[in-house]
């Protein structure tokens, strides 16, 4: 079932309902951010002087931005196949909305949103040049209605904020038909905009809301888990950590010298003070009969340390993030780096699969907008990810090697696996190849052509 609004008053009191729901879950989204974008939650101290609020303040670690942050850098979307595209004529079409909407710098954001929050959006409308626009929406800052939240492709409703000014906010409601824009000034007076047709339907030409959810991990509830979340409360035992350590360093990370017996009762209080603030690092002193001086021994960090290094080991398990993202180096074979990197690899490739189905479905509605239908009919379409393990060129290109070598496989098939070549530079190699053929490939065509039959 598509939704469409018919008129003002029910695009007005779609506006009401999607404001809700959105200001009802914004407060969580905030705090994600905090812990996201290195703002979390202030640790409550009592009674704390100037010295320890800086101490607090400077023991804040970004850690689940790298969380994140590592998991982002993997993900690059690098081309799409069709299985029965030898020339690629069918890919380079269906990636030209790809690369006219700059979606190789868009998608970092993107998927940065979707792994930080859980959920984020891409919207499809036809501009007036009738090409596909593609637009990158945060949960911040929008919120998609679906009537199954678990199995539907895409939302019944779009609600899309967007801030104009200080004193104006502009509001984006999508159905099936239309988006609805509304202004909204400093007093709180709405004001709806004339309605403009999206232009978009899916791929058996039925009118949808053109909005295309990437969900970090979605269950069959429906609800899409982020990675700072969870990490929240493992996040606040680091910072404690931290502080711990930088109170010990501060006040007892050094040997502190005693002295017992001195007399000092002809003094009255405010004498003895000034006397103390008389003493210098390098003062030396001197004691009668009776005075004993010893030493206080300085605080041991190791524990304080070793204990931080537990809960950084702890987060990389339960993150599945590897621990040398954390800067914790690990002098181990190649074969113990990758076991130690599998969990992440996993997860890793958990992630291309949903967030890959998200952007075909996106370039598919592309390509309705653009009345390319048989392109958006398509299901053979698969995409194609850079290449980001850890691994040298010198080691790809001796495992490639050989499986061209020993099993046969066409070697310009292995040329976009190498490490650092994109698909567009492979493509290119291939053209370049098939320009230039070398002498046995010419010599194989001429053969060919020999033995093809004569007609008289």
């Amino acid at each position: 079932m598509n939704t469409e609004l018919q008129d003002a008053a029910q695009a007005t009191q779609a506006l009401s309902d999607l404001r809700e729901k959105y200001e009802q879950g914004l407060p969580e989204l905030e705090i994600i951010d905090g812990w996201w974008r290195w703002d979390p939650q202030k640790l409550l101290l009592k009674d704390p002087s100037r010295e320890h609020r800086t101490m607090r303040d400077i023991s804040e670690t970004p850690w689940l931005r790298m969380v994140v942050t590592t998991l982002a850098q993997t993900l690059y979307l690098d081309g799409v196949e069709f299985p029965d595209d030898i020339d690629n004529t069918k890919a380079r079409r269906m990636w030209q909305p790809w690369n006219r909407n700059r979606m190789g710098a868009k998608q970092i954001p993107l998927h940065q949103a979707a792994i930080a929050y859980g959920s984020a959006y891409t919207s499809v409308h036809v501009d007036a040049d009738g090409l596909a626009k593609i637009t990158c929406h945060t949960p911040m800052r929008a919120l998609a209605l679906y009537n199954d939240p678990a199995s539907d492709v895409f939302p019944q409703l779009f609600l899309a904020v967007i801030g104009l000014s200080d004193d104006t906010t502009a509001y984006e409601v999508w159905d099936a038909w239309n988006v609805w824009r509304f202004q909204q000034d400093k007093n709180g007076t709405l004001s709806l905009m004339e309605p403009k047709a999206h232009g978009v339907c899916d791929s058996q030409g039925e009118p949808v809301c053109p909005v295309v959810r990437f969900g970090n991990q979605i269950d069959l509830q429906g609800r899409t888990p982020g990675e700072v979340e969870p990490y929240i409360p493992l996040a606040k035992r680091l910072n404690k950590d931290n502080y711990d350590r930088l109170l010990a360093q501060h006040y007892n990370s050094w040997k502190v010298k005693t002295a017992t017996g001195i007399d000092l009762s002809e003094l009255d209080d405010d004498a003895r003070e000034q006397r103390k603030l008389e003493m210098r690092q390098d003062s030396m002193l001197f004691g009668g009969e009776g005075v004993q001086f010893g030493t206080l021994p300085e605080t041991d960090l190791d524990n304080i340390v070793n204990a931080k290094q537990s809960d950084v080991d702890e987060l990389a398990a339960v993150s599945q993030t590897p621990a040398t993202a954390f800067g914790k180096m690990v002098n181990v074979g190649d074969a113990g780096i990758e076991e130690s990197r599998a969990g992440f690899y996993a997860k890793r490739n958990e992630r291309r699969k949903t967030f890959g189905v998200s952007h075909l479905d996106t370039l598919r509605l592309c390509a309705a907008a653009e009345g390319r239908m048989d392109d958006a009919a398509n299901m053979g379409l698969t995409p194609v990810w850079a290449d980001t393990d850890t691994r040298t060129i010198s080691q790809a290109v001796d495992a490639y090697g050989k499986a061209a070598q020993m099993l046969g496989v066409p070697a310009r098939c292995l040329w976009d696996k190498i490490p650092g070549v994109t698909k567009t530079e492979a493509d290119t190699w291939r053209e370049y190849a098939e320009a230039h053929p070398d002498a046995d490939e010419l010599a194989a065509r001429i053969y060919g052509e020999q033995l093809q039959p004569t007609t008289e």
